[in-house]
């Protein structure tokens, strides 16, 4: 019963540890162009935050 006990215990210590927040959402793996865009579009109806990437699709500038 203590065994039980113990495990439990830890899985909820080991529950509570992990970033917190907001997860940063990585890029596609394909049409990246085509995501980011939609994804950028998605926030400005929205009337959220663009991320930085948006900036290059909204000033029309290619990165370096």
């Amino acid at each position: 019963m203590s065994r039980l006990v113990l495990g439990l215990c830890a899985l909820l210590l080991l529950s509570a540890c992990g970033v917190k927040g907001g997860l940063d959402r990585p890029d596609p793996l394909w049409n990246s162009d085509e995501a980011i865009r939609r994804e950028c579009a998605r926030q400005i109806e929205r009337n959220e935050q663009p991320d930085a990437r948006c900036a290059q699709y909204q000033t029309g500038a290619q990165p370096s």
